[in-house]
């Protein structure tokens, strides 16, 4: 049952989806992979802050086995997306057909607005290219602006489980026929 709050956040989500045609996802090139590594994020969400960069990181996630992409808003780099086994974590149950989504925004953009759209057009990009029965997401529990993000726009919960000392969930959000182009 969505209560009030929720409905005025379903209606905000509404208007700033309109521009998720404005995001352009392309294979991370080098000097994106390099901007990714430098990502730092403000307290709590510096548990997200990538390693520093070490030999091979930038050309780990350039390597086309991961599926990293660039997510850019008009040409410039505002986040990243991976589609495939880099999504998962140790101990999560990952059984259930579905592509397994991982993302980050860019750091200077986390709470301006930009984070239905940004998920939105990754998932239709995941959507309209893998064209995958469920999309799935683990996120960390603590991270409650992501859960909701992504209760509204379809994903349910489906399974707890802790990754050095951690708590996360993993989200799926079933694809519909009319979902699918």
């Amino acid at each position: 049952l969505c209560h009030l709050g929720c409905l005025t956040r379903r209606r905000r989500l509404q208007r700033r989806l309109m521009d998720r045609d404005r995001f352009t996802l392309m294979p991370l090139t080098y000097s994106q992979a390099a901007e990714v590594l430098s990502f730092r994020y403000a307290p709590p969400l510096d548990f997200y802050n990538p390693p520093p960069a070490y030999p091979g990181a930038i050309e780990n996630l350039i390597d086309p086995k991961w599926q990293f992409h660039g997510v850019e808003y008009d040409r410039q780099l505002v986040g990243y997306a991976s589609f495939g086994a880099d999504g998962q974590l140790p101990g999560g149950d990952y059984t259930a057909p579905a592509l397994d989504i991982g993302l980050g925004l860019h750091p200077d953009r986390v709470g301006q607005g930009y984070g239905g759209a940004f998920v939105s057009a990754i998932m239709d990009f995941a959507i309209n290219t893998f064209a995958p029965q469920a999309l799935r997401l683990t996120v960390a529990v603590f991270n409650q602006r992501a859960l909701r993000l992504y209760q509204d726009l379809g994903f349910e919960g489906t399974t707890r489980f802790f990754h050095h000392q951690t708590e996360y969930l993993v989200m799926m959000k079933p694809i519909t026929p009319h979902q699918a182009r």
